[in-house]
């Protein structure tokens, strides 16, 4: 057991409310540190992660995706549809799709790629970057409150820590991965 953990557990729940960081409840707290596998606790991060970018979202018509992508496409301005789903990490007819909406949204601009003309690449239209430049500090302040519960030093230790286990995993990243297939799981032959 780690020093954090023994923290965690001979610290009282008042103690946790008083510091202001949240408490699992009864059995979820108790799972929590019994079922201690990566699966199991990302899913719980995500919907962390996902529901508090959602709430610093909250009143401005985007979702955490759509958010995503504009930040994706102000990094990398130029960047084409195919790339851009491969760093968001959903498939490509999705990520036209996401596209479709900030454009009809007035955010983000199509524009003929000169070298190859199939390809469209994608900037922030001036009102797209507005928007992102304004919800910046809500986003970073979103993510500050998802590692709240660490110490400064080990918010760094664990996001470089989570860098390397995705770096080290990266061929696993595709969109769907570990999905059951459609029709793989038949049923048996009717056996009349």
């Amino acid at each position: 057991m780690t020093a954090a953990m023994r923290s965690h557990q001979n610290s009282t729940k008042s103690d946790r409310l008083a510091a202001g960081k949240s408490v699992a409840p009864g059995v979820a707290g108790s799972l929590l540190l019994d079922l201690r596998r990566p699966l199991y606790l990302s899913r719980h991060f995500q919907q962390i992660c996902t529901a508090m970018v959602a709430e610093s979202l909250f009143g401005e018509d985007l979702t955490p995706l759509q958010w995503t992508t504009l930040a994706c496409i102000d990094r990398i301005p130029g960047i084409d549809q195919r790339r851009l789903a491969e760093a968001v990490g959903i498939v490509p007819v999705n990520a036209g799709q996401v596209v479709d909406q900030l454009e009809s949204m007035g955010l983000v601009d199509r524009r003929t790629n000169g070298a190859d003309r199939r390809a469209r690449e994608l900037r922030l239209t001036a009102r797209g970057t507005k928007l992102r430049r304004r919800l910046i500090p809500k986003n970073l302040a979103a993510n500050n409150r998802v590692l709240a519960p660490l110490a400064p030093r080990e918010r760094e230790l664990f996001l470089d820590l989570l860098v390397r286990v995705i770096k080290g995993n990266w061929t696993h990243t595709r969109p769907g991965a570990g999905r059951r297939k459609r029709g793989s799981c038949q049923s048996p032959p009717n056996r009349t």
